[in-house]
């Protein structure tokens, strides 16, 4: 899992779409534009990628902690207070389910320093 977010954070953007089963779900909070569960690679790339990198500069990002109890991981961030609860079948991501402190940053695109 620290290999994946290190990947991601450095501009690898197929990192956690090549290591998702085909059956793969993301369950994103609803009150986001994106949120909802997304079902499959391809729709997490194309609904909920584009949406957080507007949102989000991923490489400001800085994982925290990671901890694992069997097929369970959970990652947590510094930029937003956010927590991710992965759960991997077969050595691939199965499941995702993400926690916001607040989503309001996520909600607006980024604007530029001294924008």
């Amino acid at each position: 899992m620290r290999a994946l977010y290190e990947a991601s954070f450095s501009g690898d953007v197929n990192a956690f779409s090549d290591a998702m089963l085909d059956d793969f779900e993301a369950h994103v909070p609803p009150v986001l534009p994106w949120g909802g569960v997304q079902h499959g690679p391809q729709a997490f790339l194309t609904k909920v990628l584009p949406q957080l990198a507007g949102a989000v500069d991923f490489a400001s990002m800085r994982l925290v902690s990671i901890s694992a109890d069997g097929e369970h991981v959970a990652a947590d961030g510094d930029e937003l207070w956010i927590a991710e609860h992965w759960v991997v079948r077969d050595e691939k991501l199965w499941r995702l389910r993400v926690f916001y402190h607040d989503t309001r940053p996520l909600e607006a695109p980024r604007t530029a320093v001294g924008a």
